[in-house]
């Protein structure tokens, strides 16, 4: 059965065919012509390249300048690494003990903050409760501040907790 999709398809085939065919002729002769000629001691290394000396040339080319970008990133991979240094397995021990006490400071910094923060709120809420205007209960805000060596004093004591 014959459709109109068929054809069209024979068509493309046939003109793909032809087109192939005419693009296809030149060839042998082409490589017989290549074939034929005769090379000199330099060209025999490479035959293929021997009439286009611009093609061998950019090999060349790119060759250097791949060259160079090596040296450029393993000059760069020196320069980063230049201020690394290797860890020392044996001192993890000593690096655990110190994260640990880190930790202990920060939990105690953050709990005599915390202790602050209440001590605010109750001064706040008792000058609000006792006399209830917007001045008493700023000059509770401020009277219940805390300098720093006072909150010093109180990180040292571990009242914090």
């Amino acid at each position: 059965m014959l459709t109109w999709k068929t054809i069209l398809v024979a068509i493309w085939t046939l003109a793909a065919i032809k087109t192939l065919a005419a693009t296809m002729i030149p060839t042998p002769k082409a490589m017989t012509n290549i074939l034929g000629s005769t090379l000199t001691g330099s060209d025999r290394k490479q035959p293929i390249l021997a009439r286009s000396k611009g093609t061998e040339r950019k090999l060349e080319d790119e060759k250097l300048e791949y060259k160079a970008r090596k040296m450029l990133t393993a000059e760069k991979r020196k320069l980063k690494d230049k201020g690394r240094v290797i860890p020392d397995y044996t001192g993890f021990e000593y690096e655990k003990r110190l994260r640990k006490v880190a930790t202990r400071g920060v939990v105690k910094l953050f709990n005599a903050i915390r202790m602050q923060q209440k001590m605010t709120e109750t001064a706040v809420e008792t000058a609000t409760v006792e006399r209830g205007t917007q001045m008493a209960k700023d000059k509770a805000k401020n009277v219940s501040t805390m300098s720093k060596a006072n909150f010093l004093d109180l990180l040292k004591s571990g009242n914090a907790t």
